[in-house]
């Protein structure tokens, strides 16, 4: 292998183990979110919490398809995207109620906001690391 490949496969596999990492800590830890939803009164954040575990699962499974040219890469980074979306919608509910709820415990619902915050960062760090990987991979297809 010339160092081009080198270099293409260290930046499409980090944002892949980024991806796993993420998905599967998110799920171990989901116990974060439950914790903190029993304590709320808005009926839609399981929901939305069930979907930004789901998405980010879903993301993990399309990296497994990633091959070395193709539409996988795009399609990861919108199920990244979408998952990010779910993650900053379920934020906002945290963070609404702690403004409303006035016997909320807040530590509670601060650590699952810290948590998301992190996943949602660890998502969208994989999709830049994607879109270089794309941006590389077109650069070394105009050149040939």
């Amino acid at each position: 292998m010339n160092k081009k490949n080198i270099e293409k496969i260290e930046v499409v596999m980090t944002a892949k183990v980024l991806i796993a990492i993420t998905a599967i800590t998110h799920l171990v830890c989901t116990s974060i979110h439950v914790d903190a939803l029993l304590l709320l009164e808005n009926e839609i954040c399981g929901f939305v919490m069930f979907l930004f575990v789901l998405f980010g699962l879903v993301a993990l499974f399309e990296t497994s398809r990633i091959k070395e040219e193709g539409p996988e890469k795009i399609f990861t980074i919108l199920f990244n995207l979408l998952t990010s979306a779910m993650g900053i919608y379920l934020v906002a509910i945290y963070q609404e109620a702690i403004r409303i709820q006035a016997s909320l415990e807040i530590a509670t619902v601060r650590k699952a906001i810290i948590f998301s915050e992190i996943i949602i960062g660890a998502y969208m760090l994989s999709s830049v690391l994607l879109g270089v990987g794309i941006m590389k991979e077109s650069r070394r297809a105009k050149n040939r």
